[in-house]
């Protein structure tokens, strides 16, 4: 065997330990996002799109999981502090009549569908606006553990932009991008 291939075949095996090593730590739960990176079986060959269509993308990936994050930690503050509150059926009596009907007409819909169901959870129904109308509706089950009405609806409403940015896949400027980090701090600072 050649100097070369020697070399050759010690670079496959120590790539492949490497490459052990970095599903061992995913697999343990350290989010390294190395498996996005071998994992190629997509229904769709995405080297189909254009380039700079996927360079964008790429970069917008990573605000999508801040505003995924964002928005499911409001849920998860409603429907933690409003159970505690109120019981496990909460939603029956403190959700708003408007969110109520329109979270009921969207679970409906989605029966009609062949998309799997989303959730039991109402709130899983609700759109970003919505979950800020169940805290407005019961400020008095929040009011101690957000600073205050105004501080929450100026992050919300600045925050709402910059969602609405991502939520309809364009790309963010790099000011808006600075921005979406000072929100998310700003929120998590507004709450006691």
């Amino acid at each position: 065997m050649s100097e070369f291939n020697k070399k050759l075949e010690r670079f496959a095996f120590k790539n492949l330990m490497l490459e052990t090593d970095l599903l061992k730590l995913e697999e343990s739960g350290i989010d390294i996002q190395h498996i996005d990176t071998i994992i190629k079986k997509d229904i769709v060959d995405i080297e189909l799109f254009e380039h700079d269509i996927l360079m964008s993308a790429r970069k917008m990936a990573r605000f999508y999981v801040y505003y995924y994050a964002f928005e499911n930690s409001i849920r998860s503050l409603i429907s933690g502090r409003l159970e505690e509150k109120h019981g496990i059926n909460w939603w029956d009596i403190k959700a708003p009549a408007g969110v109520a009907k329109n979270v009921a007409e969207n679970q409906a819909k989605e029966k009609e569908t062949a998309m799997a169901i989303r959730s039991d959870d109402p709130l899983s129904y609700t759109n970003f606006g919505e979950l800020i109308d169940i805290i407005t509706y019961n400020w008095e089950d929040f009011s101690d553990t957000i600073r205050s009405k105004k501080s929450m609806e100026s992050v919300v409403s600045q925050f709402s932009k910059i969602r609405n940015v991502i939520a309809h896949s364009c790309e963010l400027e790099e000011d808006d991008i600075i921005r979406l980090k000072l929100l998310i701090k700003d929120w998590f600072r507004i709450q006691s």
